[in-house]
C-alpha cells in the first residue's frame, strides 16, 4: 500500500514538474517557439489537460499535425 502511494505521489510530482517546464515556454516569443516546432496555442491548450495526460507529448503532437497540414498548403 505504501509503495502504491509513493508511486502515485512520485508520478504526480513528475507531472507537475513537466507542466512547470512546459509553462515556462510561454515566456518565450512566438518566433522562438516556432523554431522549436511549437505554437503558443498548443502549449496553452496542453496546460489545460488533466495531469494524467502527458501535456508535452500532446502539445508536440498537435504542433506536428499543424505543421504537417501547413506544409500541404
Amino acid at each position: 500500500m505504501l509503495t502504491l502511494l509513493t508511486t502515485c505521489l512520485m508520478r504526480w510530482i513528475e507531472a507537475r514538474r513537466r507542466r512547470a517546464v512546459l509553462a515556462s515556454l510561454l515566456s518565450k516569443d512566438d518566433r522562438l517557439l516556432e523554431d522549436m516546432g511549437l505554437r503558443r496555442s498548443e502549449i496553452e491548450r496542453a496546460l489545460e489537460l488533466p495531469l494524467a495526460v502527458d501535456a508535452r507529448a500532446r502539445a508536440a503532437e498537435w504542433s506536428a499535425q499543424f505543421y504537417c497540414l501547413d506544409s500541404r498548403l
